[in-house]
């Protein structure tokens, strides 16, 4: 016994110095410990503090290339971007993202496989070109009826002094405008508590019901790190230990409405589901309704289970991040008085301007979206890729070897105060370049911020997700709702795990 004790402690030492004296990666900066075992990365994304111990720790060894793990490096130089993102459709992603399938079915997000992903993504991208979603943005559209809808509320909340949940009421918008556009139906998240009082909306019962499925997929990223059979494994012991009532009936829901999506789209296609082959890629729409999200998945051949899972991943990435993306914005336009009036007069001054031929360039409406998404962060942490077997990546003079894997953190670019001049204040003005950034603006902020990810695996719904906040952020200035407004809290704290969340799941203001 005392002899297999003694022989797996030399057994770990051994381990341990090998890999922090004698592994390829020996010569980039990092502290010893992260690079002996991958214990400390798993820590502090179940903490959900990777990204700021990976700022800190940039800045505590002066590198923008640092080890975090035995086979893993952070890298916070933005002209490293392009070869890892970008480049010949940039560095294939790692193993983690296995971890974030919808059980079986591989995401168009989440799949290793180049091909499998392209032929999904090709199929829908037509949907995300900016004239299409243009098209939708007018009162009657599945984006402008939303927003309309949105600040009507907003304003009615106003009018009464209710205390309001930014972030409940945005997520509302945004599951509205995800459902609506891309699926043919809107999922109802304005309307579904309509019945209830205006304060009685501000309680936990008149909260978004979809908001518990969100939280659980939000949540379970602390775990996204393991190796995927050990994530499989902690995650089912999770979901046991805090099983909870609520996030079944979310699920539910969520399940109930990608059931009537489905129903739909299969009748209008012809489809008989009874006949259908689960496992087969033969499917095909026998009917002209080829237009909308799984219409199109389903017309290059997606067997109708996949399509129903895709719908219900489209449905979370495209309503999660936007919706705190929008909170972000308005809070800190409701903080920021002199801010808010600059961009009122802009709004006016385009809608005055609407008849003529050249309307005024709405910068500062762009600047304060660009700002919002800067310091909310949707994806905190580091995007990883693997470097491939055929080239090394070199970063500021160090060489990274093939087989690393390597990623950049947006809450480590985003905070970089040689780019970002205080780096968590919300200043707007930064992003101009007519003179008038009061000092603020350098020449690598465009590279640095990654609000949608990088390159061919970038987030998908981008352009839904800008005009979406360009809409609202405008509506709500122009209405003038925010003015008077106080927010509860001085500032909107992140978890960072791989989509942030937003602590206490609340961003109130009131009047």
């Amino acid at each position: 016994m005392l002899f297999a004790l003694s022989s797996a402690l030399v057994l770990v030492a051994a381990v341990v110095v090998y890999r922090v004296r004698f592994h390829p990666l020996r010569a980039i900066p990092g502290p010893w410990y992260a690079a002996a075992s991958p214990l400390f990365l798993w820590t502090i994304c179940y903490l959900g503090i990777e990204g700021r111990v990976m700022r800190r720790l940039h800045e505590k060894h002066a590198t923008a290339v640092l080890r975090v793990g035995p086979n893993s490096v952070s890298v916070s130089d933005s002209s490293a971007m392009h070869e890892i993102y970008v480049a010949g459709g940039g560095f294939l992603k790692d193993d983690r993202y296995r971890n974030f399938n919808l059980g079986p079915v591989e995401t168009i997000f989440s799949t290793l496989d180049g091909a499998y992903r392209d032929r999904r993504a090709k199929a829908v991208a037509p949907l995300f070109s900016p004239a299409q979603i243009r098209a939708e943005s007018s009162p009657r559209g599945s984006v402008g009826r939303h927003v309309d809808s949105f600040v009507a509320q907003l304003a009615e909340l106003r009018r009464a002094r209710v205390r309001t949940d930014l972030l409940d009421l945005c997520a509302k918008l945004s599951i509205d405008v995800v459902s609506d556009y891309l699926l043919g139906l809107p999922y109802g998240g304005l309307t579904e508590h309509a019945h209830l009082s205006l304060p009685d909306r501000q309680t936990r019962e008149g909260k978004l019901s979809a908001n518990e499925f969100v939280h659980a997929i939000v949540g379970f990223a602390r775990f996204s790190l393991l190796p995927n059979s050990l994530f499989k494994l902690t995650y089912a012991v999770s979901q046991r230990l805090s099983h909870s009532v609520k996030v079944d009936e979310s699920l539910a829901r969520i399940g109930s409405f990608i059931n009537s999506v489905m129903a739909r789209v299969t009748a209008d296609a012809g489809i008989d589901k009874k006949n259908t082959d689960n496992n087969n890629n033969n499917n095909k729409t026998a009917g002209s309704r080829t237009h909308l999200y799984p219409d199109r998945l389903l017309a290059v051949g997606v067997s109708l289970p996949e399509t129903a899972a895709q719908s219900k991943a489209i449905l979370f990435a495209g309503a999660d991040s936007t919706a705190v993306a929008l909170a972000t914005t308005l809070f800190h336009l409701a903080r920021n008085t002199s801010a808010r009036t600059r961009l009122l007069h802009e709004i006016r001054a385009a809608t005055a301007a609407g008849g003529c031929n050249k309307q005024p360039d709405p910068v500062f409406l762009r600047a304060c979206v660009k700002e919002g998404l800067r310091l909310c962060m949707a994806n905190p942490v580091r995007l990883t890729r693997v470097v491939p077997r055929a080239a090394d990546l070199h970063v500021d003079g160090l060489r990274i070897p093939p087989g690393t894997t390597v990623g950049c953190a947006a809450y480590v670019m985003h905070h970089d105060p040689d780019v970002f001049p205080h780096p968590f204040a919300f200043k707007p003005e930064r992003w101009l370049d007519d003179g008038s950034s009061a000092g603020l603006r350098r020449p690598a902020m465009e590279k640095s911020l990654m609000p949608f990810g990088h390159g061919l695996r970038a987030c998908l719904g981008k352009n839904l997700a800008m005009h979406q906040l360009h809409q609202a952020v405008a509506a709500v200035i122009d209405a003038e709702i925010l003015d008077g407004a106080r927010t509860v809290q001085d500032e909107i704290e992140v978890v960072e795990w791989f989509n942030g969340d937003i602590k206490g799941h609340s961003v109130d203001i009131e009047w």
